[in-house]
Protein backbone atom coordinates (compact mmCIF):
# COMPACT_ATOMS: atom_id res chain seq x y z
CA UNK A 1 0.00 0.00 0.00
CA UNK A 2 2.79 2.65 1.13
CA UNK A 3 5.06 1.88 -1.56
CA UNK A 4 2.71 2.31 -4.27
CA UNK A 5 1.98 6.12 -3.28
CA UNK A 6 5.58 6.59 -3.99
CA UNK A 7 6.88 6.83 -7.57
CA UNK A 8 10.00 5.95 -6.82
CA UNK A 9 9.32 2.98 -3.45
CA UNK A 10 10.39 0.23 -6.48
CA UNK A 11 13.40 -2.06 -6.71
CA UNK A 12 13.88 -3.84 -10.05
CA UNK A 13 13.56 -7.81 -9.91
CA UNK A 14 15.52 -10.67 -11.27
CA UNK A 15 13.89 -10.18 -14.66
CA UNK A 16 14.73 -6.41 -14.71
CA UNK A 17 11.19 -5.16 -13.78
CA UNK A 18 10.21 -2.57 -11.09
CA UNK A 19 8.58 -3.77 -8.53
CA UNK A 20 7.19 -1.78 -5.45
CA UNK A 21 8.81 -2.32 -2.17
CA UNK A 22 7.53 -4.00 0.58
CA UNK A 23 6.82 -1.36 3.14
CA UNK A 24 4.57 -1.59 6.45
CA UNK A 25 3.69 0.52 8.86
CA UNK A 26 3.37 -0.69 12.77
CA UNK A 27 1.83 2.22 14.65
CA UNK A 28 4.85 3.07 16.78
CA UNK A 29 5.37 6.99 16.95
CA UNK A 30 6.39 9.80 19.28
CA UNK A 31 2.93 9.46 20.72
CA UNK A 32 2.40 5.76 21.70
CA UNK A 33 6.47 6.34 22.75
CA UNK A 34 5.81 8.60 25.53
CA UNK A 35 2.20 6.97 26.66
CA UNK A 36 4.64 3.54 27.21
CA UNK A 37 7.42 5.74 28.94
CA UNK A 38 4.58 7.24 31.35
CA UNK A 39 3.16 4.36 31.52
CA UNK A 40 6.71 2.73 33.40
CA UNK A 41 8.03 5.56 34.72
CA UNK A 42 5.58 6.99 37.16
CA UNK A 43 4.02 6.75 40.76
CA UNK A 44 1.03 7.39 43.06
CA UNK A 45 1.73 11.11 42.41
CA UNK A 46 2.55 11.23 38.40
CA UNK A 47 5.23 11.27 36.01
CA UNK A 48 9.00 10.42 37.03
CA UNK A 49 10.38 11.08 33.55
CA UNK A 50 13.89 9.80 32.96
CA UNK A 51 15.78 12.21 33.15
CA UNK A 52 17.74 11.66 29.44
CA UNK A 53 14.35 12.61 27.87
CA UNK A 54 12.90 15.13 29.93
CA UNK A 55 10.90 17.67 28.69
CA UNK A 56 12.51 20.15 30.91
CA UNK A 57 15.91 19.34 32.96
CA UNK A 58 14.57 21.42 36.22
CA UNK A 59 11.60 22.50 37.40
CA UNK A 60 12.03 25.78 39.49
CA UNK A 61 9.41 26.62 42.01
CA UNK A 62 9.30 29.87 43.85
CA UNK A 63 6.78 30.59 47.17
CA UNK A 64 5.79 34.11 48.18
CA UNK A 65 4.11 36.71 46.28
CA UNK A 66 6.93 39.57 47.20
CA UNK A 67 8.42 41.54 44.58
CA UNK A 68 11.91 40.71 46.16
CA UNK A 69 11.39 36.45 45.99
CA UNK A 70 9.62 37.24 42.85
CA UNK A 71 13.05 38.67 41.46
CA UNK A 72 15.04 36.05 43.04
CA UNK A 73 13.20 33.25 40.72
CA UNK A 74 13.41 35.27 37.48
CA UNK A 75 17.26 35.54 38.32
CA UNK A 76 17.61 32.04 39.16
CA UNK A 77 15.89 31.05 35.83
CA UNK A 78 18.16 33.33 33.75
CA UNK A 79 20.95 31.94 35.62
CA UNK A 80 20.13 28.33 35.09
CA UNK A 81 19.51 28.95 31.18
CA UNK A 82 22.51 31.11 30.42
CA UNK A 83 24.18 27.67 31.99
CA UNK A 84 22.75 25.70 28.88
CA UNK A 85 19.59 24.17 31.83
CA UNK A 86 16.29 23.55 30.03
CA UNK A 87 14.08 25.49 33.21
CA UNK A 88 10.03 24.99 33.69
CA UNK A 89 9.22 27.90 35.87
CA UNK A 90 6.09 27.69 37.41
CA UNK A 91 5.40 31.50 38.16
CA UNK A 92 1.99 30.91 38.75
CA UNK A 93 -0.29 33.11 41.07
CA UNK A 94 -1.30 30.00 43.13
CA UNK A 95 -0.72 28.35 46.91
CA UNK A 96 2.29 26.21 47.31
CA UNK A 97 0.60 22.72 47.25
CA UNK A 98 -0.50 23.47 44.20
CA UNK A 99 2.48 24.37 42.69
CA UNK A 100 4.05 21.37 44.78
CA UNK A 101 1.36 18.53 43.87
CA UNK A 102 1.52 19.69 39.96
CA UNK A 103 5.16 19.46 39.65
CA UNK A 104 5.06 16.22 41.22
CA UNK A 105 2.67 15.08 38.53
CA UNK A 106 4.77 16.62 35.47
CA UNK A 107 7.44 14.98 36.74
CA UNK A 108 10.58 16.83 35.82
CA UNK A 109 13.31 15.09 37.08
CA UNK A 110 15.12 17.93 39.50
CA UNK A 111 12.67 20.49 41.19
CA UNK A 112 14.20 23.22 43.05
CA UNK A 113 12.09 25.11 45.60
CA UNK A 114 12.94 28.94 45.91
CA UNK A 115 11.28 30.14 49.23
CA UNK A 116 11.67 31.97 52.35
CA UNK A 117 12.45 28.63 54.41
CA UNK A 118 14.64 27.31 51.93
CA UNK A 119 16.76 30.37 51.73
CA UNK A 120 16.55 30.44 56.08
CA UNK A 121 18.33 26.76 55.37
CA UNK A 122 20.89 27.94 53.80
CA UNK A 123 20.04 27.70 49.83
CA UNK A 124 17.48 26.13 47.62
CA UNK A 125 15.50 23.06 48.56
CA UNK A 126 16.70 20.30 45.73
CA UNK A 127 13.87 17.19 45.65
CA UNK A 128 14.99 14.65 42.72
CA UNK A 129 11.29 13.30 41.36
CA UNK A 130 12.49 10.08 41.77
CA UNK A 131 13.63 10.55 45.58
CA UNK A 132 11.24 10.59 48.34
CA UNK A 133 14.10 13.50 50.56
CA UNK A 134 14.31 16.53 49.15
CA UNK A 135 17.88 18.43 50.63
CA UNK A 136 19.17 21.60 50.85
CA UNK A 137 21.42 23.08 47.94
CA UNK A 138 23.49 26.34 48.29
CA UNK A 139 22.69 28.48 45.56
CA UNK A 140 26.91 28.71 45.05
CA UNK A 141 26.84 24.98 44.53
CA UNK A 142 23.51 24.89 42.22
CA UNK A 143 25.43 24.98 38.90
CA UNK A 144 27.91 22.49 40.27
CA UNK A 145 25.16 20.26 41.53
CA UNK A 146 22.78 19.94 38.39
CA UNK A 147 25.84 19.39 36.08
CA UNK A 148 27.43 16.40 38.17
CA UNK A 149 23.57 14.95 37.95
CA UNK A 150 23.28 14.75 34.76
CA UNK A 151 26.63 13.85 33.93
CA UNK A 152 25.87 10.14 35.89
Amino acid sequence: HYSTKMDRAIFTDSDGKGKPYYMGCYGIGVGRTLATIVEVHNDEKGIIWPKNIAPYQVHLVHLGKDEEMLGKAEALYKELQAAGFEVLWDDRNCGAGQKLNDADLIGIPIRLLLSGRALEKGGLEWKARAENEAKIVPESDLIQELTAFYAS
